[in-house]
């Protein structure tokens, strides 16, 4: 099977930062999470420098079956292992409704400025 998608954490001047304010992201722990959900081969995984919502640290984007999806305040271990399972059934399902656990980690964001206004 083809890539389904892409995903990129932000790990530029506000992300993954505790000096910012951030929650801190380990790079090398946050790949073992991402390589042991078994999405090699279906979704691309990387780090990225400055995405630009920087009042959102940490942001995942994720591009998935054509459609991009912003995620905020990706702070915990089990945020980013619940944001994997999405993945994972978004990929084999299109159109997979958002689970409520990240529904108040998902936003709008077409690009420009510091990021969309605090819900």
């Amino acid at each position: 099977m083809a890539d389904a998608g892409l995903m990129f954490a932000c790990f530029g001047c506000c992300c993954g930062h505790t000096n910012n304010g951030a929650a801190r992201i380990s790079r090398p722990a946050t790949r073992r999470v991402f390589d042991a959900a078994g999405l090699q081969g279906r979704v691309r995984f990387a780090f990225s420098e400055c995405l630009g919502p920087c009042s959102e640290a940490n942001v995942i984007f994720v591009y998935l079956n054509g459609r991009p999806l912003w995620f905020r305040r990706i702070n915990t271990a089990e945020l980013f292992d619940s944001l994997l399972s999405y993945v994972r059934t978004a990929v084999d399902a299109p159109g997979a409704a958002l689970p409520e656990a990240l529904t108040a980690h998902s936003f709008s964001w077409t690009g420009g400025g510091v990021g969309p206004e605090l819900a």
